[in-house]
């Protein structure tokens, strides 16, 4: 097509057709124009169509991921209330409550067992550390990506404070009680390769309940498992939120 302008371009130059030749002149610079817009589009379009794919992948494999994060807060927060069960159970057998027949090893080793939560951000982090958040088109579900890792930055802090309470509550124990006794009511035997003996010493660590100082520290552990917990709500409504957002863009991307 171009060749075909040039020849007309030359023929209306000899024949002195001077208004002839500008507007095959102007013709042709217009069909250029036109084929770099198409090919622009092309690119375009391509491009566009690499970066959707690229997003969809990017969203299933976070739909992926917060799944599983959801599954696991559940279960975590599941202990932690058992743990604020059993530390009532507790409660409710100290000082004048005290009871000869109450099982206090039933209750202790979730009364000190802090649970830890692990998410799974493999790959939104590798989103982030490469600067391809930016896939994500809508804006609402970027930013809630964004606070997900400031949220359990926040969790973790709860978490070793719980866990700081733990650690005073079993050397607390050490000293007034024994672990070996807990670990033969509650089985622990059964899970090791090795059988433990039954303790040495005549330990009743029912005496435990009638120490204030006991009741305080299981009391503490109630108002340190609480304060986990409502991390724990948090991070699930913000979780089902992101995963009610993927599938939205998931199911308009496919």
């Amino acid at each position: 097509m171009i060749k075909f302008f040039r020849k007309i371009r030359q023929k209306t130059l000899t024949e002195n057709k001077f208004g002839k030749y500008l507007t095959y002149a102007i013709g042709e610079i217009i069909l250029v124009v036109i084929g770099i817009l198409i090919a622009l589009s092309i690119n375009n379009w391509n491009q566009n169509s690499t970066r959707n794919k690229l997003e969809l992948e990017a969203l299933i494999n976070l739909k992926e991921d917060f799944d599983f994060n959801l599954s696991e807060l559940r279960r975590i927060d599941s202990v932690n209330t058992r743990n604020i069960k059993s530390c009532l159970i507790i409660l409710n057998h100290t000082g004048k409550r005290y009871r000869e027949d109450f099982i206090v090893e039933k209750y202790l080793s979730d009364a000190a067992g802090s649970p830890d939560y692990a998410a799974k951000n493999g790959f939104l982090n590798d989103l982030v550390s490469s600067g391809n958040l930016g896939l994500i088109k809508n804006n609402t579900l970027r930013n809630l990506l964004s606070s997900w890792p400031t949220l359990l930055d926040e969790l973790t802090l709860r978490e070793l404070a719980s866990e700081k309470s733990d650690f005073a509550l079993i050397d607390f124990i050490m000293k007034n009680g024994s672990w070996l006794k807990v670990d033969e009511v509650i089985g622990f035997n059964n899970s090791l390769n090795i059988k433990l003996p039954k303790s040495g010493f005549d330990i009743d660590n029912k005496q435990m309940l009638k120490l204030p100082e006991f009741e305080n520290r299981i009391e503490n552990q109630i108002i340190f498992f609480n304060i986990v917990k409502d991390r724990y709500k948090e991070c699930m409504d913000l979780n089902k939120e992101i995963i009610q957002l993927l599938d939205s863009e998931i199911k308009a991307k496919k």
